[in-house]
């Protein structure tokens, strides 16, 4: 259940955005990045809508979002079979292995070590948290007792809507999680979801790589190898991304500057890459725009102001770049869920 909740669904899911993403783009690893932030952004638009009318409600959330979920993964995977036997593949084609020369490959080979050895010592030495005490038992007590931010984790006892994180629904989606695997949510938030959520973040990486090193491909593996050194050694404070990401990898905060971010640059990168006046019309890229603001809402109230206010400098300097004002309009309506999420929260 855990390879097809968080391997197949993602990437089936995926492949139906990559059919509109400009082809040197599309890849196995972008089709799975794509997937996994659909995903996330349907379950965050799905569950909070239930928290505030249904407080006991989190069996209709895992009904609904299943559904949703399988119904997304079929149509990714059947408009998939359906372009490859009309173009005949579906990703770009990348040069082959045996045509890398070996410096670069022996390069490949350590930075795959270097994230294995991350992934292993994210499993074996799972850190505790002080956070846990709040998001990984709220985590539990969904799965448990289907409450929706109306039990205190602390106690266990009743208490009021926490407004402050009832928006913000990541602990709840690691619950789905535990629910549909039957793996306890404590296990899920330790152990299985740094196994996905860091070579996630290093897909993402990797795609940046791929935009700033296109003229010199060769030296991507030396970035890649940079950015774990950078991940590895980063733990000099309790509040940089480095230490969140590797040591509370499963928390909101960890995902909102370590994937979130990241994902909006890949995705600006992806959007104003070409040659002047062809740029900013691809519609699967600012579909994407549009859900990993969703996404920053699910993961923390701090991506209401960060992830706008990054996207409104982008959005004026690309404006002026290709000489349009619409694209300060397109990118403003990526921004609406975050004033959504924010009026929510102020008027709530």
């Amino acid at each position: 259940m855990l390879i097809l909740l968080l391997i197949l669904a993602p990437f089936g899911t995926g492949l139906i955005i990559n059919r509109y993403i400009d082809e040197e783009n599309r890849s196995l690893g972008v089709a799975y990045v794509a997937g996994f932030l659909t995903l996330l952004a349907a379950f965050q638009l799905i569950t909070v809508p239930v928290v505030f009318m249904v407080p006991w409600g989190f069996e209709t959330v895992v009904n609904v979002f299943t559904v949703i979920t399988t119904l997304l993964t079929g149509m990714g995977i059947i408009g998939a079979m359906h372009h490859w036997r009309r173009e005949g593949r579906m990703f770009h084609k990348t040069a082959k292995w045996k045509e890398r020369d070996k410096v670069e490959r022996i390069q490949w080979f350590l930075v795959l070590a270097l994230i294995g050895l991350q992934l292993f010592m994210a499993v074996t030495h799972a850190s505790f948290d002080g956070d846990d005490a709040y998001y990984v038992v709220q985590s539990v007590i969904t799965d448990e007792t289907n409450a929706l931010y109306r039990l205190l984790p602390y106690t266990g006892t009743s208490t009021s809507l926490d407004m402050r994180h009832s928006l913000a629904v990541f602990p709840l989606w690691i619950a789905y999680i535990a629910r549909m695997s039957g793996v306890h949510a404590t296990i899920i938030s330790h152990t299985i979801l740094p196994l996905f959520l860091i070579p996630l973040t290093y897909i993402i990486y990797y795609e940046i790589g791929k935009k700033l090193f296109r003229e010199k491909s060769e030296q991507l593996p030396s970035y890649m190898i940079f950015v774990c050194m950078l991940q590895i050694f980063g733990n000099v404070s309790i509040y940089n991304n480095a230490t969140f990401f590797l040591m509370r990898t499963w928390q909101g905060k960890s995902m909102l500057a370590n994937v979130v971010f990241p994902g909006i640059f890949m995705i600006l990168l992806w959007l104003f890459d070409g040659e002047p006046g062809k740029r900013a019309r691809r519609g699967g890229l600012w579909f994407l725009l549009l859900m990993i603001n969703v996404v920053g809402a699910m993961m923390s109230t701090a991506s209401v102001f960060l992830n706008s206010f990054l996207i409104a400098v982008m959005a004026v300097v690309f404006s002026l770049q290709e000489k349009d004002v619409k694209i300060l309009f397109k990118m403003a309506a990526c921004c609406i869920p975050c004033v959504v999420y924010a009026l929510l929260y102020v008027l709530l």
